[in-house]
C-alpha cells in the first residue's frame, strides 16, 4: 500500500496541481488543462484521483470539526465555535478544493476517451459527478456546464441552476455505468487503491452514488420512485463481500496518515480539544451499542454518588486492545469547589460521557470538571476522549471514506418505507446496521445480540420507522460527517436540533460561496445568490433542493 501512495503522490506533482487561493481558479485553469501530461497511463491517474478525492472527503468528515460539530458527533472543549455552527458564517473555499481535483479528473477523462479506455472513462466520470455533487449540494447553484473549459477561453464560467446540474449529473452517471459495464480495458489492481481492479465494484459504486443523489433530490423529482426502483435493480453495494468506497492509510507521513495520528497531531493537543458529543454517547449507551467501546475512551475520573467507590480504579481494555484506567471521584458537596460545579455535573456513575451539544468550548465546563490545574490547557477528566484508535497513524479500521455499503442499505430502507421501491425495509435496515458494525470490527455474535433488542427492531408506523432508519444511519455515518450533514439537513432526522444548549441557534443549511467569487466572478455569483431564498449569501438561505 505504501507504494500506491508514493506513486499517487508523485503523479500529483507531475500534474502540477496547486492549491487554489485568491484568483488561482482563474489563473491556473487554462495552464493546468494544457499541462496535462498525456504520456501518463490511466492507472497512474486513477490512483491519484482516488487518493485525492478520498482524503478530500475524509478531511471534511473528520479532520475539520465544522461538519462533525454540526451533526453532533464531535464537540470542542477548547476554541469551540463549531459547537454552535460558527464555522458556517465564514466564506468557504471547499469549492475550489473540489475544482482542483476536477481539473485532473477532466484531463483523465479526455486521455482515457482518446484511448478508448471505456472502463476508465466511466470510473473517472463517477468521480467527476461525486465532486460536482459536493459543490452543488453544499453551495447551491455553481458552475458546471462551463466549468473546466479554460482551453476554450472560458475563465469566468456561469453558474448553472441546481436543478439543471442534477439532471446533468444523473445523466453522466447513466453514461458512466454503461461505460464501466461495457469497457474491455483492465483496471490495474496495483494502482486501484479502492477496489483492487475489480470492475464490478466500480460499477456498484457508480450505481450506488446515483442512488444517493436520487434520494437526496427525491422531494424535487416527480419520478423519484421510478428512478430509485430502476437503480435498486442494478448492481449496487448490497452483499457481504462488497467492498466500500474507501482507502486505507499507510501511516508513514502526514499526507498518508489518519489525521489524528502522531504524524499530524504529534503533541496530542488537537486530539485533547475534541470530545464525543453527549448526543451521540447517550444514544449509543441507551441502545447498548458495541461501537461505543470502539469509538470512545472511558472517562479518566468519572463521578460517583457512592462514597465507598471514591478513589477506586477500573481497568478497561477496549475491543482493539487499547488499555485505559478510570478512577472514581465522589461528588463531595462539602468541597466548595465541587459543590459549585453541581449545575454542570450531568453524568454520574457512568464510564462513558459526552460533551454537551452547543456548549462553549471551555474544558472547565465539561461535566463539572473542576481540577483544572491538573488537567493542563485542554484536559478534562470528566468527559470521554475518543479512543486511542483515533490516535493511530494507520489501522485496519481507519479509512478515508467516500461511501460505505451500510449507507446504501439505509437509503433502500427509507425508500421501501416510503413506498418508492419494493423490497423489505426491515431487511435493508438490518443490513445497514450489520454492515456498519462489521466495518468497525464488531463480532457477528454481538451484531446479532444488538439486532435482537426490541429497542433496535424496526417497528411502528411509517413515521416511526423512518425516524429509526434515520437514527441508525446517523450513527453509521459517524466519521463520515460529509454525508451525515446532508442527510440530517434533508430529513431533519434524528431531531437533535435543540439538544443541549442549541435551542437558540439555527441549524445552517449551506456553505457560503468563496470570497473570490464575489470579487472575480461577480456576474455568476450574483445570479447564484439570486436563486437562493432569501436571496442572500448566508448559511440559512435555501437552495433549490430545500425550497
Amino acid at each position: 500500500m505504501n507504494s500506491y501512495f508514493t506513486k499517487a503522490f508523485a503523479i500529483v506533482l507531475v500534474m502540477g496541481i496547486v492549491s487554489c487561493s485568491k484568483d488561482d481558479l482563474r489563473q491556473y485553469d487554462l495552464k493546468q488543462q494544457k499541462d496535462a501530461v498525456e504520456s501518463l497511463n490511466d492507472p497512474y491517474l486513477l490512483s491519484s484521483i482516488i487518493k485525492q478525492t478520498s482524503l478530500f472527503y475524509q478531511d471534511r468528515g473528520w479532520g475539520s470539526t465544522k461538519l462533525p460539530g454540526a451533526v453532533q458527533y464531535t464537540m470542542r472543549n477548547f476554541q469551540g465555535g463549531d459547537n454552535y455552527y460558527s464555522g458556517f458564517k465564514s466564506l468557504d473555499d471547499g469549492m475550489y478544493s473540489a475544482m482542483n481535483i476536477l481539473k485532473l479528473v477532466d484531463a483523465s477523462i479526455k486521455l482515457a476517451d482518446g484511448r478508448a479506455s471505456d472502463t476508465h472513462v466511466g470510473i473517472f466520470t463517477t468521480f467527476r459527478v461525486l465532486l460536482f455533487s459536493f459543490m452543488t449540494d453544499y453551495y447551491g447553484d455553481v458552475y458546471y456546464s462551463e466549468a473546466l473549459k479554460g482551453r476554450e477561453g472560458i475563465l469566468y464560467p456561469v453558474y448553472d441552476k441546481q436543478s439543471d446540474i442534477y439532471t446533468g449529473l444523473l445523466k453522466e452517471l447513466d453514461e458512466a455505468s454503461s461505460k464501466i459495464a461495457a469497457g474491455n480495458d483492465v483496471v490495474s489492481p496495483t494502482y486501484d487503491l479502492m477496489f483492487g481492479g475489480d470492475k464490478t465494484q466500480w460499477l456498484k459504486f457508480c450505481n450506488s452514488l446515483k442512488l444517493r443523489l436520487i434520494m437526496r433530490a427525491s422531494a424535487k423529482l416527480t419520478d423519484a420512485g421510478a428512478k430509485l426502483a430502476a437503480v435498486a435493480a442494478m448492481p449496487i453495494f448490497s452483499d457481504d463481500a462488497d467492498k466500500n468506497a474507501s482507502i486505507a492509510y499507510v501511516g508513514t507521513n502526514p499526507v498518508n496518515s489518519w489525521v489524528g495520528g502522531s504524524n499530524n497531531w504529534g503533541n496530542g493537543g488537537e486530539f485533547e480539544r475534541r470530545r464525543p458529543c453527549k448526543t451521540l454517547v447517550d444514544k449509543l449507551a441507551m441502545l447498548n451499542d458495541p461501537r461505543m467501546k470502539v469509538w470512545f475512551a472511558p472517562v479518566e475520573n468519572p463521578w460517583t454518588y457512592d462514597a465507598g467507590k471514591n478513589g477506586q480504579t477500573v481497568e478497561t481494555t477496549d475491543p482493539n486492545g487499547f488499555k485505559y484506567t478510570s478512577t472514581w471521584e465522589f461528588v463531595d458537596l462539602t468541597n466548595s469547589v465541587i459543590a459549585a460545579q453541581v449545575p454542570n455535573i450531568l453524568d454520574v456513575d457512568k464510564i462513558y460521557t459526552g460533551f454537551v451539544a452547543g456548549m462553549n468550548g471551555d474544558f472547565k465546563n465539561g461535566n463539572g470538571h473542576w481540577n483544572t490545574s491538573a488537567g493542563g490547557t485542554y484536559g478534562n477528566f470528566k468527559v470521554s476522549k475518543y479512543s486511542k484508535l483515533f490516535q493511530e497513524n494507520a489501522h485496519p479500521l481507519l479509512r478515508a471514506q467516500i461511501m460505505n455499503k451500510d449507507e446504501v442499505q439505509f437509503i433502500l430502507a427509507e425508500a421501501a418505507v416510503k413506498g418508492l421501491i419494493s423490497g423489505n425495509a426491515d431487511t435493508y435496515y438490518r443490513n445497514g446496521i450489520k454492515f456498519s458494525m462489521a466495518r468497525w470490527g464488531v463480532s457477528a455474535e454481538d451484531i446479532n445480540a444488538y439486532l435482537a433488542q426490541s429497542i433496535v427492531m424496526l417497528r411502528g408506523d411509517a413515521a416511526g420507522k423512518l425516524a429509526q432508519i434515520a437514527e441508525q444511519k446517523w450513527i453509521a455515518l459517524f466519521s463520515v460527517a460529509t454525508e451525515a450533514y446532508l442527510d440530517l439537513r434533508r430529513t431533519k432526522l434524528p431531531d437533535i436540533f435543540k439538544n443541549g444548549l442549541l435551542a437558540t441557534y439555527t441549524f445552517p443549511i449551506r456553505f457560503r460561496y468563496p470570497g473570490n467569487e464575489l470579487g472575480q466572478n461577480k456576474n455568476a455569483y450574483d445570479k447564484g445568490v439570486a436563486s437562493l431564498v432569501p436571496a442572500t449569501d448566508d448559511e440559512n438561505a435555501k437552495m433549490w433542493l430545500l425550497q
